[in-house]
């Protein structure tokens, strides 16, 4: 909130906020295409595990962008069961060192980005003494000497022979990240993850206690009062803020034009080839086609060019970035916890219940729509990237400890709407491209998405939080 003792309107000034808003807003339309909540209030609507195909998943909730409560836990989830025993999850991980967030007061909500470490064992005995003060959350996933992430922070691969790296549900999914959720919370009052966004379609399995959602669509983002000061909201969902634009599938601007310029210039060098063979062959307009396609070259190599220079421009920022990473447990890039990142809104949880206050602070969130939805445990939650969500979670009535597990994934479409720069990647190469994906288990280089199909370019691109090499087709994944 605006601090009372200052002249000056602060970034948190709603006021203030909201003007910047309008100016955005007026100028970058909210461009979201996908499903929107019909109507206030909206409870969303529950499918059985048991009679749902990951084919039919796909195309009635992840390819429209819709939130859906799933009933029951499939078979390749069921060993979670095991971590409603605390024994159990200690003796697997309780030597791993964790980052744990903490809140000053029972009143207030997380996702503050107040951490402090200690081993996963001593943040259970915590939990069973009946500390409502900490909250098992994200982890920071480092990587190795090479620049390869993991997919699972060190706690999560100590537990990792409990749950399979992708459910068979997510069929169509890439799994990018994976956290477990632990805490306690008053049964009847429960505690807030604060009203955020993430960056890719989540799997959440509740295990124990419940958990109650706030949801409102991408249509929504430009008035629900972001720290960041948002640009513009793709077809798909991808929110931009100011500072940190991106394609729709979250490729980097630059990178993406560095691709496009190559296959540019490829381009050119086939044609200019074809030319030079008409001269030789004598072929009528010849000459005229081969001083086009030279031009052409020209153009070609000159934006190249320009994209190689920002690109080694971002290089040399990662470069530094590299430099002040821990030489022993490696660079933390993904999942960093932040203060107040761009993706979490200002306003006051406590405000989403009350009227008047939001319409004399807030009073964009009258232009809003929100549906809601309770996840017991054995149920899952799916929620598309991009939508915005406030979480209450509480703990069992007999005094059980809230504990959840989720899967933070990639669509395939996120990958598949880079390739068409390769004008050259058939039909049949992206079936192809598809078949032979497969995960690699963990190793000592971690958690690496690998394709066959190697020989496009030599090209970087960077899709939001992943880097792909089309010679090696790594994924490295990016903090938010």
């Amino acid at each position: 909130m605006s601090s009372s003792s200052s002249s000056k309107r602060s970034s948190d000034d709603p006021s203030a906020t909201a003007t910047k808003k309008s100016k955005t807003t007026s100028a970058n339309l909210n461009r979201y295409s996908g499903w929107t909540v019909p109507s206030q209030h909206y409870e969303i609507p529950a499918i059985d595990v048991h009679n749902v195909t990951p084919e039919q998943f796909y195309k009635d909730y992840i390819q429209p962008r819709r939130p859906v409560v799933i009933k029951g836990l499939p078979d390749d989830l069921s060993n979670l069961s095991s971590w409603n025993n605390l024994p159990h999850l200690d003796k697997a991980a309780g030597h791993q060192t964790v980052m744990v967030e903490r809140r000053s007061d029972t009143a207030d909500g997380y996702g503050q980005g107040n951490e402090v470490s200690m081993t996963f064992s001593h943040f259970l005995k915590l939990l069973q003494n009946g500390d409502e003060m900490h909250y098992l959350t994200t982890q920071d996933v480092p990587s190795n000497a090479d620049g390869r992430p993991d997919i699972l922070p060190p706690l999560m691969k100590a537990l990792s022979h409990d749950f399979p790296l992708r459910p068979r549900l997510m069929g169509k999914l890439i799994p990018q990240n994976m956290n477990l959720w632990m805490g306690n919370a008053n049964a009847r009052i429960g505690s807030s993850s604060g009203l955020h966004h993430d960056y890719h379609d989540n799997l959440y399995v509740v295990l124990a206690g419940r958990k109650r959602f706030r949801l409102f669509s991408p249509r929504d983002a430009e008035y629900l009062y972001t720290r960041g000061r948002l640009l513009s909201v793709h077809p798909n969902g991808r929110i931009n803020y100011v500072g940190e634009e991106t394609t729709a599938h979250g490729a980097d601007l630059g990178a993406y034009a560095a691709a496009v310029a190559a296959t540019r210039q490829r381009k050119a060098e086939e044609r200019l080839y074809e030319a030079e063979r008409g001269v030789e062959e004598g072929r009528a307009g010849a000459m005229e086609e081969l001083e086009e396609a030279e031009e052409e070259l020209e153009r070609a190599m000159e934006a190249l060019i320009d994209a190689e220079v920002d690109e080694d421009d971002d290089e040399e920022e990662e470069a530094e970035e590299d430099e002040a990473c821990d030489g022993v447990n490696g660079c933390r890039l993904v999942d960093k916890t932040v203060k107040n990142p761009n993706n979490f809104s200002k306003v006051p949880v406590e405000m989403l219940e009350d009227v008047t206050k939001f319409q004399q602070e807030y009073p964009d969130l009258q232009k809003t729509t929100m549906a809601y939805c309770d996840i017991n445990p054995g149920e899952m939650l799916y929620l598309p990237a991009s939508w915005f969500h406030e979480v209450t979670s509480y703990s069992g009535e007999k005094g059980a400890h809230h504990i959840a597990l989720n899967y933070w994934c990639v669509t395939w479409s996120f990958v598949c709407q880079c390739l068409h720069i390769f004008d050259d990647f058939s039909g049949k190469d992206y079936i192809h491209l598809i078949k032979s994906v497969h995960l690699a288990h963990h190793s000592p280089s971690g958690f690496i998405l690998r394709m066959e199909r190697i020989s496009i370019l030599h090209t970087k691109m960077i899709f939001g939080r992943m880097i792909i090499k089309t010679d090696s087709v790594q994924v490295k994944r990016r903090s938010k």
